[in-house]
Formats: C-alpha cells, structure tokens, sequence
C-alpha cells in the first residue's frame, strides 16, 4: 500500500467506505491497525467509523494529532477519517510517515464556499495515492465533487452536519447555488463564460 493513502472528496462520496475497506483488508492480513476519529465529527458515535452505507471499524476518538501520536506505535497501519477536523494532522501524518507507519486518511478536501483546507493540501501534497471519491449531484445526478451549504445553515466554516446542512454538487449546480446565495445577499455575483469555439 502507498502511503500515505488519501480518499477525498465531497460529502457523501464514499470516503470513509474507502477507508474501512482498506482497514478491513490490513485486518484479514494480520496487520496491526489503528483507526481514530475527531471527537468533532458528532454525526454518529465517535468510537466508529461509520460509512454512509453502513459499514463501521472500531476507532479511537481524538481531539487532536497529538493523541494519534501516542497511540500510533501500537500499530502498522493507521487510519484516521475527517482529518480536516483534527488540529496538528498534517505535522502528524509527516511524523508518523517518518516512523515507518502505513497512513490511510479519509476526509472532505474542500469547504463549502470550494476552498481547500489548510492542513488537507500539506497531506494532499506528501500523498502517494490520491483517490478522489465523487458523489451524486442532488440537483442534476452528475458526478459531484463538491459540498453545497444550504443557504438557511448557520455560517462558520467548520460546521458539521449532513442533510440538515448540506448537499453534493457537481461544479455547475454548486457554482448556481452560491451565485443564488449571493444574491439573497444582495452581493456582486461572478458570472462564467463560455468562449465560443471557432
């Protein structure tokens, strides 16, 4: 396995079942594993990881890297899910490359306004494999790789939540979406062009 392993993407696009099947498979192999989750990710239960379809691994709930460090030589592989919720990831995963560790992360690699996180481009950046994993546009059914924030949703950039917030969305439906945020807030909105073909 190349590692650091990173599956990312937009919400609902099977990261996090990437990331468990991976776990699983090292498990089978009699590797030694070790799944963490942030204690941020309040969705579900934060001593699982748990998958869209169902699919759960044990994990230990952790308010930040430093916790993933102390707990890491107990295993071969490591697993962590949402890491853009986890302050000090990125340092982490450089460490835990340096002591031998096979990484394995899943996490959103864009907020809701189609900015990158911070922490997620430096691990996107020391990635050997990169899987990106689309979801299905809720408006048109195309591949949708990002998050659309609804716009009655409350504002903060970290904000969690799922259908209650937000949406997947292929660009154009997402880009439609927060032109028409915009405009409720009577902001200038950034209008695309097409250049016409000869």
């Amino acid at each position: 396995m190349l590692s650091p392993l990173v599956y990312c993407g937009p919400m609902w696009g099977g990261k996090t079942e990437g990331l468990i099947t991976r776990l699983v498979r090292a498990r089978i192999q009699k590797v030694g594993v070790l799944a963490f989750n942030p204690k941020a990710n309040t969705r579900g239960e934060v001593n699982e990881l748990r998958s869209h379809s169902g699919a759960t691994f044990p994990a230990i709930a952790v308010a930040s890297a430093d916790e993933i460090l102390e707990r890491a030589d107990e295993a071969d592989v490591v697993g962590i899910d949402e890491i853009f919720m986890i302050p000090g990831i990125a340092a982490c995963v450089r460490e835990l490359k340096s002591r031998g560790k096979k990484i394995v992360v899943a996490t959103l690699d864009m907020d809701s306004e189609g900015k990158v996180w911070e922490a997620v481009g430096e691990v996107l950046g020391m990635a050997e494999e990169i899987v990106k994993c689309p979801a299905v546009c809720s408006a048109c059914k195309k591949d949708a790789y990002y998050s659309y924030r609804l716009p009655e949703a409350p504002q903060q950039r970290l904000l969690v939540g799922a259908g209650n917030y937000y949406e997947p969305r292929c660009f154009d439906c997402w880009h439609e979406g927060q032109e028409g945020k915009r405009r409720q807030k009577g902001q200038k909105t950034f209008f695309r062009t097409t250049p016409e073909l000869p």
